[in-house]
Parts: structure tokens; C-alpha cells; sequence
């Protein structure tokens, strides 16, 4: 579902969340060479905020990755190290084996989001890293082709496995896995990009930039890092960093000389360690300060935060605001003055007059912006409080054309010159309504603190800048909604679209944007004139308006949950048609169904190696057909979990002396028919010790089956506890298939399958020519009788 995007500017920012999803390789004794993200948050600002920091030891290459954000999806390093055979793109990656695949491969199994390689970047080796919950990383050798086609080369060991999401990972990749000669320098060429387990890119990059928008779409990788194998130590940059504590002490939180004020951040060989650079006072001031040696490349742009620690409250203070930044130069470097967290005290130590200025005219233009009830208001680190709406900006009406549009305001900033500061446009109704700037992965603008008074350059809101009109066409088939009452026609619901479209603004309800019925179907249709700018990766869903004033949004199958996607054109164009949350009728239960799990816990042994005791130990059910979704594995270490979560989960014995479990619940109308599924054991339970439920198999390694026919009631075979960890494909029902002609009794050869509905038989005599013949009378079966013929028939499964 879409939810209101709020810029990032106000969120503090702790160390512990800054280094959530830190990545470190083995130390080593070389100095190491630092990479910033390019600055994208469009997944959260996990790579995009963060620094890559490479290093080695002449026989393996080591490193750190270092966020500001929570590290859920895959990192993938492409490597070209000059050798022959590297490749353009990755159009030809089609290996969808496991997630760390189709993140190297961009491909989900049915979608793409290709990446090219330009610049003379041809990669031949790809590091992925996947997050906590994948518990693995390794290096494949990158080649075209299908399942098991990239070449797995070596596990780069990553440890720990689980744990808290603060701890740091740490792993290991020898030079010769990628071709490397130990101890000889050799120049290779780097860069990251930020993907899902399914193929969906992020825009966020490290050592390198990136082009495409979010989703399965062509993107083009840009830039590149180069770094230097085995080769001489790294000069160094003397870079002085300064901060301000005056008005933490008037405020009495910081106490000079008792507390203690550090600064850290990507020029640090190990990023963002804090106490390993403590700042010191300079005489009687209240200014903190210290010099260290930089050691990457220059001109590199580099992030950094201030932090102070509390002898009274024993707390870690940091800036709240996102990362800091400056640009390395060759030589010795002082940074401005600034005010730790942005706080400047009153009196300031200096007043300085900053211009904002901002046209409006496209918004007007699209709707986004009305001159009689909004306003338009500038937010960010130069005001006192920082961040706080009120900075009113104003026009000048007797300008004639555009000119009228512009808006503006001068204010005066109390921070220090030079200093890098953060803001946002922000649009207000009269109704006290806010709505933020929202575009760049929601990134903040920035400028520097100009010295005495200065104008920033005239911006747009949220980037747009051009007046366009191109006509969009949306199609979605209802059937499922209305066959199972979510689309309600006789109480008066509505259906519509809503997305970025529509001025960015997701409108829903009566004055959002409605489709009508396609007559003759239940297909509906509409026509929305987009205002952006052609090349814009548009976001939406489909909704339901009801009568009482609700709207629900689709979770479309295809994009797990997140919004639709299309890349908006010059000209006039028509989306493919639809189904709501990508079901068929044939996809979802049609009325409400009692499903029935059953497994086998004999002489079962949990993935831990311990021993299932039936006389002490609980068996639970969990899976994607509970609401909320895999609740009891989610919080699998909940030591008071059956009282917490376990409702509704716990399985029964068949018998009082069985090693059967079961359990009947309830699946509503509308309910998906493939289902997720896994058991765990509650070992030793009173209520207040369990460790660890998911305990069945590894993550993500689940059971999954179908229900295969329209009924009030269903009953699952009979699984066994495990299966998955040895049987993987036995733990894993196909949709349909399994075809097989049986011997010949009584004139007839019994022909089955595994069904379900939508899925039939078709027959052919001849496999050279003529078409195949639709036995629509199978669909939703699993066997059928085939009389004996003179002529030969060949039979298959088609799902249309």
C-alpha cells in the first residue's frame, strides 16, 4: 500500500542505527581506500548513504560497508579486472536459482531490471552480499545463460550468521578467486548496485553512479571505482574537523570538560568508529577540534556526523540530521566551523542572510499548487528550530508570465559559513495539511552557508520543471473483487487508480482519479492526462473506494506487495490490462474455505540437532495465509512467545499418543491459493523459555502447496517435519503438472495429473502437425479415463 513518504530530515539518527547493516571484511594491515554511496535513498538509503571501504594484504581483499540504513536486500559488486570475456550488460543473466542469483542477474524468473555496463566497464566477477536473514555471501563468475548458469566460485565465509541487526558482518575474498595474482599490483574497476532477492533495482549505488528509475526497468550503470591490487600505501590528507558545543552547554546536556566529543564518519579506514577520534577543546572556547589523516583519493566526497558522550546520562549523542559532507582536497584541509546538530545558540557567533527561491508554475500548471489556499514554505537545518514550518515564501504578482509564479524569502542562518546544511520546499494547505517535497529517493537539497548573505539557485518542486500532458490509459480486471464481495456495486463503491501520476500525490476517493466498467465485463477503464515529464518512473495501485469511506489498495502479486510500476512516454499510451492483486479467479479462493494442516514429527531432530519430545515440546503452524503474515517467525526468539503470538498457531496431536499434528483454520474469500507454510517446535515449554521456533530449516526454506478445488472445507497431505532441509522439491508443490498414463484396464488407460482449477488437458494425434484439442471437461481435475483408439494421442497440461 502507498503511505505518505516523510522526508528524513527529523528522524535522529543513532550509531546504532547508523551502522545496522555494516559489511566488514577480514583486517589487514594495508591502508584502506573509501567509496560513498551516490546519495539515493530509494530503498531506504542502505548503499546510497553508505561507504564502501576497500583494502588488502597482497593475497586478499578485505573491506568495510558501512550504512545509515537497514540493510533488507542484496548488495552486488561487479568486478572487472581487465581480464578477457567481462560483459556489457547483464540482458543475458537469466539464472534465477536462488535470491543471490536473481540479484546478480536482475531477473526474477519472468521480470527484468537489466543493467548496462558503459564507460568501458566490463565486469567479469560478481561479489553479492546478502542481509542478515540470508546469512551468506560469495563471488560467481558472471555468464549468459538460465538456472545454475553463473559460476559459483568460493563462499566468502560471512559470519556471523543471525544475531543482533547492529552486529557487523565480516568475510574474506582471496585475490585468486577473480583471476588476482598475490602480490602483484594490478588495477581493477569496481561498482555496487542495490537489488532485491527478485530482480527489483534499486537507483541507490556505491563506487559508482547509477541511471534508471526504481523497479524492472533498464538502468545504465555510469561511473565506476578503481582500485589498486597489492599496490603502495596511500598518501595522506590531513583533514581538521571543528564543531561548535555552545549551545549543548547552555542547554546544560554537554558539560566541558567532563564530557567527552568524537566525530567519525567515511574517511576513517574503518567507518563511523566514533571513539577512535576523540576531538579536543580548544583553550576556554567551546569549540572541539582535531586533524586526521585521510587517506583516500582525492576529490572524494566524504559523509561524517559529530557525536558527544554524556558522563551524566552515560549516553552517545550524535548529530540528528542526515550524514555531513565535504570534498577531499590534495594537501592539508580545515574544515569550517559548524554547530554540533545544527543548533545554533542565541546570540549566534555569526549571522549570515541566506535567499531561497523556488518556482511554482508547473505545480500550478498540474494542479499541485493553488495561489488562493496553499503556500509554500522552505524547512531545514538553517532555522532555529531547525526544521520547523513557518518560513513563509512569497511571490511578486505585478511580475508578468512565469516570473509570477516564482516564490520567495529571505532568512537569516545562525550557523557558521561554509558549513553544509539541508532542506526542503514544503507545500501547506489552509487546512494545516503539509506536503513535503518528495522526488531523488526523497533525498534532502543541500547548499553550503554562504558568508555574510547569498542566493540559493531557483529550484522546482520535486524537480519538475516542464509542462506535459500526455494521456495514460489503466485497465483492471475486478472479477476476483466482486465474485468475493471486497467490490460491493449495490453499496455504492467505486473503482480507481492512484499513484505518482497524479502529481505525485496518490489521491484516492471520490476526488481521486475513478475508472468505470468496460461494458460487457468486468474490466474497468480510464484516462489520466500526466503532467510529469517524459522518462519518469510513475508508482501506482489500484484501490477500492468503498461507500463509508475506506479505500483499499491492491497487493499485486508481481511486485510483492509494492506498487506497480511504468516508465511514462511522450506520447499517448495504454497500460496492459490487469488483475486486481494479479489473480485469476482460478487464483483465489471463492468462498470461505477451513484448510487443514497435518505433519509428521517421528524421530524428528530440529534444525539445531534437537530431539522433538512430545511430552514437553509444542508444535506450531505459521505462514503468508495468517493475518499478519508470519507473525510467530518473525519473532522467533520471543522467549514468552506462545503466550505473546502463538494463538491460533498451536497444533493438536490426531491421538493422544501420535507424532501427527494438526491444525484447521480458516482462509476467507479472496484468499490466494498458494500457500506458504512452515512448523516449528516450542521445545521444553512453560511459557517463558523458548529460544528459537524456527527451527524447522533454514530461512526461507519453506513448505508450499495449493488448494486445488472449490470447497467450504480442504484438506493438505501429509508433510513431514524437515522435509525441505533433505527434499526441497518434495517440500515444494508445482501450480500444476506431474502428467502420466497409466496401464491399459477395461478398454481404457487412466490418465492423471496434479490439478487445480483453470488447468486441463489438451490431446493431439500427431506431434508434426494439427492443433491441439481443448478437453475443457478436465479443468480442476486430476485423472481422467482415455478410451482405447486406433489412432496414437499425445496429451498435455495447459494453463491459458
Amino acid at each position: 500500500m502507498k503511505t505518505t513518504t516523510q522526508s528524513l530530515f527529523h528522524q535522529a539518527t543513532t550509531f546504532a542505527a547508523l551502522v545496522a547493516a555494516a559489511v566488514y571484511f577480514s583486517a589487514t594491515t594495508a591502508q584502506a581506500t573509501n567509496y560513498a554511496g551516490n546519495g539515493n535513498t530509494g530503498f531506504g538509503g542502505a548503499v546510497g548513504s553508505g561507504v564502501l571501504s576497500l583494502t588488502d594484504d597482497g593475497t586478499n581483499i578485505s573491506g568495510t560497508f558501512t550504512t545509515s540504513g537497514t540493510f533488507n536486500d542484496v548488495l552486488v559488486l561487479y568486478i572487472d579486472t581487465g581480464a578477457a570475456g567481462g560483459f556489457t550488460s547483464t540482458t543475458n543473466f537469466s539464472d534465477a536459482g536462488d535470491g543471490l542469483r536473481k540479484a546478480i542477474s536482475g531477473w526474477s524468473g519472468s521480470q527484468r531490471s537489466a543493467l548496462a555496463f558503459t564507460n568501458g566497464f566490463t565486469p567479469k566477477f560478481a561479489v553479492a552480499l546478502g542481509p542478515r536473514s540470508d546469512s551468506f555471501g560469495g563471488v560467481w563468475q558472471l555468464a549468459s545463460g538460465g538456472n545454475n548458469s553463473l559460476n559459483y566460485l568460493n563462499s566468502v565465509n560471512l559470519s556471523p550468521t543471525g544475531g543482533s541487526a547492529s552486529s557487523p558482518f565480516t568475510f574474506t575474498l582471496p585475490a585468486t578467486n577473480i583471476g588476482l595474482t598475490n602480490g602483484v599490483q594490478k588495477t581493477i574497476k569496481i561498482f555496487g548496485t542495490y537489488i532485491s532477492h527478485t530482480g527489483f533495482r534499486s537507483p541507490e549505488s556505491v563506487a559508482g553512479a547509477i541511471s534508471g528509475p526504481q523497479g524492472y526497468f533498464p538502468f545504465s550503470q555510469l561511473t565506476f571505482a578503481s582500485y589498486i591490487f597489492a599496490g603502495p600505501p596511500a598518501p595522506t590528507n590531513a583533514v581538521t574537523f571543528r564543531v561548535d558545543m555552545t549551545a549543548q552547554t547552555n542547554g546544560g546536556a554537554f558539560v566541558p570538560g567532563t564530557d567527552t566529543v568524537y566525530c567519525g564518519g567515511s574517511f576513517q579506514n574503518s567507518p563511523y568508529t566514533f571513539n577512535s577520534f576523540p576531538l579536543a577543546r580548544v583553550g576556554t572556547s567551546l569549540i572541539y577540534t582535531n586533524t586526521f589523516p585521510d587517506t583516500n583519493p582525492t576529490n572524494s566526497v566524504e559523509q561524517f556526523k559529530f557525536m558527544f558522550h554524556s558522563v551524566v546520562t552515560n549516553v552517545d549523542v550524535f548529530d540528528s540530521d542526515l550524514n555531513r559532507q565535504f570534498t577531499l582536497k590534495a594537501g592539508a584541509q580545515t574544515l569550517p566551523v559548524v554547530y554540533f546538530d545544527y543548533v545554533f545558540p542565541t546570540p549566534s557567533a555569526t549571522t549570515n542572510s541566506v535567499k531561497f527561491s523556488v518556482d511554482l508554475g508547473p505545480q500550478i500548471f498540474i494542479g499541485g499548487f493553488d495561489p488562493a489556499t496553499m503556500q509554500v514554505q522552505a524547512l531545514g537545518t538553517f532555522e532555529n528550530p531547525k526544521w520547523t514550518a513557518g518560513f513563509i515564501l512569497t511571490n511578486n504578482p505585478t511580475l508578468s508570465g512565469n516570473s509570477s509564479n516564482i516564490y520567495s524569502g529571505t532568512i537569516a542562518d545562525g550557523n557558521y559559513p561554509g558549513g553544509f546544511e539541508q532542506y526542503k520546499f514544503v507545500i501547506s494547505t489552509n487546512g494545516g495539511g503539509l506536503r513535503y517535497e518528495d522526488f531523488n529517493g526523497g533525498a534532502n537539497r543541500f547548499f553550503f552557508t554562504p558568508t555574510n548573505s547569498g542566493a540559493l539557485p531557483l529550484a522546482y518542486f520535486n524537480g519538475i520543471s516542464t509542462y506535459q500532458a500526455v494521456p495514460i490509459t489503466f485497465l483492471v480486471d475486478m472479477t476476483v473483487p466482486l465474485l468475493t464481495h471486497q467490490l460491493d456495486l449495490s453499496r455504492g463503491d467505486t473503482v480507481g487508480c492512484a499513484g505518482t501520476f497524479q502529481t505525485n500525490s496518490f489521491t484516492v476517493g471520490a476526488a481521486g482519479f475513478l475508472l468505470t466498467n468496460v461494458p460487457g465485463g468486468n474490466i474497468y477503464r480510464g484516462t489520466y492526462i500526466d503532467r510529469n515529464a517524459p522518462g519518469t518512473g510513475e508508482r501506482y495501485k489500484f484501490v477500492i473506494n468503498t461507500n463509508g469511506g475506506d479505500t483499499a489498495y491492491e497487493s499485486p502479486a508481481s511486485t510483492g506487495g509494492n506498487d506497480r510500476q511504468f516508465l511514462l512516454g511522450s506520447a499517448a499510451a495504454t497500460n496492459p490490462v490487469v488483475f486486481w492483486n494479479d489473480y485469476s479467479p482460478n487464483d483465489v479462493l471463492l468462498v470461505d474455505t477451513t484448510v487443514t494442516f497435518t505433519v509428521s514429527l517421528t524421530n524428528t531432530v530440529d534444525r539445531f540437532g534437537n530431539p522433538f519430545d512430545p511430552d514437553s515440546d509444542l508444535v506450531v503452524v505459521d505462514g503468508d495465509f495468517f493475518q499478519p503474515q508470519w507473525q510467530v517467525m518473525s519473532h522467533f526468539a520471543d522467549p514468552t512467545l506462545f503466550g505473546d503470538y502463538a494463538g491460533g498457531h498451536v497444533m493438536n496431536r490426531t491421538t493422544p499418543t501420535s507424532l501427527t499434528y494438526t491444525l484447521s483454520t480458516n482462509l476467507p474469500a479472496g484468499s490466494p491459493v498458494h500457500v506458504t507454510y512452515k512448523y516449528g517446535i516450542i521445545h521444553d515449554n512453560n511459557g517463558v523459555n523458548n529460544t528459537n521456533v524456527d527451527n524447522e530449516a533454514d530461512f526461507g526454506l519453506n513448505h508450499t502447496r495449493y488448494i486445488r478445488s472449490l470447497g467450504s472445507t480442504y484438506g493438505f497431505p501429509l508433510d513431514l517435519f524437515g522435509q525441505q532441509r533433505t527434499d526441497l522439491p518434495g517440500a515444494t508443490e508445482p501450480a500444476f503438472g506431474q502428467l502420466a498414463i497409466g496401464g491399459l484396464s477395461a478398454g481404457k488407460f487412466p490418465v492423471t495429473w496434479l490439478g487445480r482449477r483453470g488447468v486441463h488437458l489438451q490431446s493431439r494425434t500427431n506431434l508434426v502437425s494439427g492443433a491441439w484439442q481443448d478437453l475443457n471437461a478436465t479443468d480442476g481435475y486430476s485423472s481422467t479415463n482415455w478410451p482405447v483408439t486406433t489412432m496414437p494421442n499425445f496429451f498435455r497440461l495447459v494453463q491459458p
